[in-house]
């Protein structure tokens, strides 16, 4: 069956909308004409594995339009149960040089789309025999004849009218995610296979996120992978100082396990993989109550409050991200996946600072944050410390030197507890009330005792407390190599936010070595009474290309002994408009997109409308 595309847009002059649904009629819209079943979809998918059901054929067809076709400029507008049920496609990509602000395209973007959503259900009315409905007569036959074509058609188009839904296009974000997947996608197979999970299962962060390990739902669900905190606890380390949610490995490992879990007790993956997204109690339920496995079935028949069109189009989702990755060099010409990131992983067995570990190590401290993204930002400042287990990435070829530099670090500061102090509530205290007591922030103390709500807690609860003070000070200030006499008992520390010292003061400035070994970013140690704007003026930058920089909340909130990244003089700002990637605005500043991502501490390739990104000088000067 081959869906059509139907549509009268109100305007009165020829839009790019208009030709585009008249470009529609005359193709039939034949990238998604349905298939013949579940062994036919595609050579490259296991149909045992996979199974496909010619009743789903036409919803993984419709995905591939979205994942392979469709801009993100372009909305389809589209029944939610038929997906092979296309109205029109809406173009918005002429607000992209409009000259409007962003809430003006937003808005004109939104009048659009529900003009022709409008339009659909005017067409589906006078379908259904509403003769005060004006509709254009070969419109008209064009909607008759696409449900005609459906299986008990006048029975679905009678309710029709509540079911039209819009969904916009995915090219540019899954070209985008095809780069970023290339860092990840060799670590991603390998933790698959030793949990024993089909590797084709890689793409589903595609589905998920994208790719992109920043990515948060308003559900709360985080990361690549979009564990929600209370599922991830299951399966990954979340606490204070590690998120293993924001590191795409760790979370590849922990869906791995996930997953497997699942199939032992639903013995299918189209059912396992759907239970992903809607819960794997509810698919069991499922199959109890339908008596079957068949995702064609339970997709179809399966009902329940909340198995909405996110879960019942979940496999369809994954099957086309597959099929969309693997034709990828058909689809997407010229965009390549980046290199794989390579480094080296050690454990160590006692609370250590990431600063120790860099400083022996003979690394940057960004470095060891690129690589370490599940590390919290407490971890970064010093005000908690790097927990034993946690698998440490080190620059590849490092390990062994990493390992020494453990050795050197002083016993004293090799601790066997977490850096934190406990709190007792009293009546009257509030989470945000306890964080300014201790000099620390609500979101830490809730990552600390995994409380999901701050306001939460009660009187008699001893809380996990990370904090600044109660000696944790000398954390953040840098241990001198030359002063460690191998027996790893002596080192000379400033205190630095006490003014105290037993030894040298160490520099403001040091030398942060990129991932490609460029020296030209700098780094400054806040010193007592130093504020951004002097800092910013000292280095010839911004303050406000310090704060994007160095991810600061407010110009206002830095502290003594925190270090700041300095970004090379000549340094520019560029916020991302609709259609921008990380490769057009590196040629468009004569960089590298290597570059842009170290600037930015950017982890992948995702970029979002707004951002600010920071564009380190061009080539050659």
């Amino acid at each position: 069956m081959s869906p059509l595309a139907f549509a009268q847009l109100r305007r009165s002059t020829p839009t790019p909308v208009a030709l585009l649904v008249a470009g529609l009629l005359l193709l039939g819209l034949t990238s998604t004409t349905a298939a013949a079943g579940a062994q036919a979809i595609d050579p490259r998918l296991d149909a045992d594995l996979f199974p496909v059901p010619e009743s789903l054929v036409p919803a993984v067809r419709f995905w591939q339009d979205i994942f392979g076709r469709y801009e993100s400029t372009q909305v389809v507008i589209h029944d939610d149960e038929h997906l092979d049920v296309v109205y029109s496609v809406v173009d918005v990509s002429d607000l992209t040089l409009s000259g409007l602000s962003d809430l003006q395209k937003a808005r004109e973007r939104q009048r659009r789309v529900r003009d022709a959503m409008d339009d659909a259900r005017a067409v589906i009315r006078a379908l259904n025999g509403d003769g005060r409905v004006a509709v254009d007569g070969a419109q008209l036959a064009r909607a008759r004849a696409v449900w005609n074509a459906v299986p008990n058609g006048d029975r679905y188009l009678r309710t029709a009218g509540s079911r039209v839904r819009s969904q916009a296009g995915l090219r540019d974000r899954f070209a985008e995610a095809i780069q970023t997947a290339g860092m990840f996608m060799p670590g991603i197979r390998a933790a698959l296979r030793e949990h024993g999970v089909p590797e084709e299962i890689a793409c589903l962060p595609f589905v998920e996120s994208m790719f992109n390990y920043k990515a948060r739902s308003k559900v709360g669900a985080s990361g690549a992978w979009q564990f929600t905190r209370s599922t991830g606890v299951m399966f990954l380390q979340i606490d204070s100082a590690v998120d293993a949610r924001s590191d795409v490995l760790l979370a590849a490992d922990g869906a791995a396990r996930m997953l497997r879990r699942g199939y032992e007790n639903l013995k299918s993956w189209p059912i396992t993989l759907t239970g992903y997204n809607h819960g794997m109690a509810g698919m069991a339920n499922a199959v109890r109550r339908l008596g079957t496995r068949d995702i064609g079935r339970v997709v179809q028949e399966y009902q329940s409050r909340t198995f909405g069109f996110a879960s019942r189009n979940f496999y369809a989702e994954f099957v086309a991200a597959f099929l969309t990755y693997s034709d990828r060099e058909r689809l997407f010409p010229g965009i390549q996946p980046l290199p794989e990131r390579r480094f080296d992983e050690l454990r160590l067995d006692r609370y250590v600072s990431l600063l120790d570990m860099a400083v022996l190590g003979q690394a940057s401290e960004l470095q060891l944050i690129e690589l370490n993204p599940a590390l919290s930002s407490e971890v970064h400042r010093g005000t908690l410390l790097i927990p034993p287990g946690y698998p440490l990435r080190v620059p590849e070829g490092t390990r062994a030197q990493f390992e020494r530099a453990y050795e050197r670090i002083p016993e004293d500061r090799r601790r066997t507890r977490q850096l934190a102090s406990q709190h007792r509530v009293a009546s009257g205290d509030t989470v945000g009330s306890i964080a300014a007591r201790y000099g620390t922030t609500v979101a830490a103390i809730q990552r600390a005792n995994n409380l999901p709500r701050a306001d939460r807690i009660y009187v008699g609860q001893v809380l996990e407390v990370p904090t600044h003070g109660a000696g944790s000070s000398n954390w953040r200030v840098r241990l001198d190599p030359a002063e460690l006499d191998g027996s790893a008992t002596s080192i000379a520390v400033a205190r630095a936010s006490s003014g105290e010292a037993s030894g040298p003061e160490p520099p403001a400035v040091s030398t942060a070595a990129g991932a490609a070994g460029d020296s030209s970013l700098q780094v400054h140690t806040v010193r007592r009474g130093e504020a951004l704007s002097s800092i910013a003026s000292r280095y010839g930058v911004s303050a406000s290309l310090l704060v994007r920089s160095n991810d600061l909340a407010s110009p206002d909130r830095i502290h003594v002994g925190q270090r700041l990244v300095i970004p090379p003089s000549g340094t520019r700002l560029h916020t991302v408009r609709s259609g921008d990637t990380l490769g057009a605005i590196a040629e468009r500043y004569a960089t590298t997109v290597t570059a842009l991502m170290r600037a930015n501490r950017l982890d992948s390739s995702v970029i979002r409308v707004g951002q600010v990104l920071a564009v380190p000088p061009a080539r050659g000067g």
